[in-house]
């Protein structure tokens, strides 16, 4: 199975708001601690696709004309869906939290998800400066460029927080699962700390154990809570290399996260698929067997 259909196959479980399209990832990741991290890698592409592109709404087209970019909402019924002709095209659409969260708050309007977060109301603005509006198809090229300058505007904010010599050390793993937090959280959030070292000061201290203690983003609606917490799990794993660290605050959240999923009336599903995600990622298999074993032993 090809790492596209697998991405595919874990974004359909993971059912969370956003549009970005896929990398064009056609190796095998390596183990995480041999992975070169001097450019922004395939693995960084892959663990983003999985946890923040969503519920896939893509479909391939029929007679689609050559080097359409946009097919807007009221044009799609002049094409015929198809699964197996055509270009492929992503959907631009509303999440359905963002939509709570903007109802409870008194909000009007709606606002579209895409990978990074909310960037635009009803509409995005494409690399090319065109916007895509809700309903609207984007073809997989546009998407592929929205999830590069995304992930290369997390990255950036990544080096520009931590010591040089850290960002150089930081092992693949590592620097995925806090590119993967990046999504999720205003980095204003982790350059201070109402007590303490902040985020970032501690992973520029390599402070390991107490920075995966804090990745744990709070569902600002209730429907979001076990989806978020898996996420959350999913880069505990990660940044571990498949091991929570011996720290009591990383292992006290650990534990949190776990909980929260369990409440769903699928929580051992959920969990099962936090730990197929971290395996397909490519973690150290004995950690994460280790670590497995812990969780549902319990």
């Amino acid at each position: 199975m090809n790492i596209g259909r697998k991405i595919s196959t874990y974004t359909k479980a993971l059912g969370l708001s956003a549009v970005i399209g896929l990398g064009s990832c056609g190796e095998q990741v390596n183990k995480a601690a041999h992975v070169n991290i001097d450019t922004i890698s395939c693995s960084t592409k892959k663990l983003i696709s999985i946890l923040e592109r969503g519920d896939r709404e893509a479909t391939r087209l029929i007679n689609v004309p050559k080097n359409t970019k946009i097919i807007t909402a009221d044009e799609i019924s002049k094409y015929s869906p198809n699964d197996t002709l055509g270009a492929l095209y992503y959907r631009v659409y509303a999440g359905k939290a963002d939509k709570a969260i903007r109802k409870i708050n008194g909000d009007k309007g709606t606002l579209v998800t895409v990978g990074q977060g909310i960037t635009g109301l009803n509409s995005i603005k494409l690399a090319n400066g065109q916007q895509a509006f809700e309903g609207d198809y984007i073809s997989e090229k546009m998407a592929d460029s929205l999830l590069n300058l995304a992930i290369n505007q997390k990255d950036s904010i990544l080096k520009a927080n931590i010591a040089d010599s850290t960002y150089k050390k930081l092992k693949q793993n590592e620097k995925d699962a806090v590119i993967a937090y990046l999504y999720n959280v205003n980095e204003s959030l982790l350059q201070k700390a109402p007590k303490g070292k902040s985020f970032f000061e501690n992973l520029s201290e390599e402070n390991m154990g107490i920075v995966q203690s804090k990745f744990n983003v709070s569902p600002s609606a209730e429907c979001a809570k076990a989806g978020l917490a898996k996420r959350n799990l999913v880069k505990l794993l990660i940044f571990g290399n498949g091991k929570i660290y011996p720290d009591k605050v990383a292992k006290d959240n650990f534990e949190k996260q776990i909980n929260i999923v369990k409440t769903h009336k699928k929580g051992n599903k959920l969990l099962k698929e936090v730990f197929d995600i971290v395996k397909q990622y490519g973690v150290d298999s004995l950690n994460l067997e280790k670590t497995k074993k812990i969780v549902f032993n319990k």
